[in-house]
């Protein structure tokens, strides 16, 4: 896959337009981030025990200051703007980030929101990009459309509930957090981060279309879920 695009806007330009890019500590490179709040079916999940945006991180610590929530809200209220592709991809072309996440907090706004991400994916051929999400419906009512998934971008489904039933029927790439080993999918890749500090290291099995289940340990109930 080429690319034609070069950046227009300098660094400075960009974070105008969509805000700045976030920086997940565990992660290898940089992301971007939305308030969790906004999650359109997560907002409903969280208010499920069983579910695993229950125990989201991103609705707890950090998170909660002042200056997070509103440079998160800043980058939700830019989705809008006809600039947001051509500004995140000069931001994330600048930083030199390679394996780059969507939404470690947050999640897709609609089919339009999916198409922005996936021309930024394709204006930067030699990043790859993981979407974890669980708007599966988007994500199916796109590729109908005709809309194509660029080989540099690992669309990633998320399992509603801990242990719960995973999105296989859809064809592409899963992950589940669980509470117990017993119950992992046999073909799974455990997420290897707690025996490495909660770094990913070198593992890059998120980012990775080939991995088709990714499995993420609770450790207890009250553990802060980071898928």
């Amino acid at each position: 896959m080429k690319s034609s695009w070069i950046p227009s806007l300098s660094v400075k330009e960009a974070r105008a337009i969509c805000g700045s890019l976030s920086n997940p500590s565990k992660m290898p490179g940089h992301g971007y981030a939305l308030p969790a709040h906004r999650c359109r079916l997560g907002s409903f999940l969280q208010q499920l025990p069983k579910a695993i945006c229950h125990y989201c991180y991103a609705l707890r610590g950090r998170y909660l200051f002042p200056n997070v929530q509103a440079a998160m809200e800043k980058r939700f209220q830019s989705l809008s703007d006809p600039r947001w592709t051509d500004a995140v991809s000069a931001l994330i072309y600048h930083s030199g980030a390679r394996p780059f996440r969507w939404h470690a907090s947050g999640d897709l706004q609609g089919i339009e929101h999916l198409r922005k991400i996936v021309q930024v994916c394709e204006n930067l051929p030699r990043v790859l990009f993981w979407l974890p999400t669980r708007e599966f419906q988007t994500v199916e009512v796109y590729r109908r459309l005709g809309g194509q998934i660029p080989s540099n971008l690992c669309i990633r489904l998320s399992a509603h509930l801990i242990d719960g039933k995973l999105p296989l029927a859809y064809g592409l790439p899963v992950s589940t957090v669980t509470s117990q080993n017993a119950g992992i999918h046999s073909d799974a890749h455990i997420c290897p981060a707690p025996k490495q500090n909660n770094q990913c290291g070198k593992c890059r099995a998120c980012w990775d279309p080939k991995v088709k289940i990714v499995a993420y340990k609770l450790k207890s109930a009250s553990s802060r879920v980071r898928q």
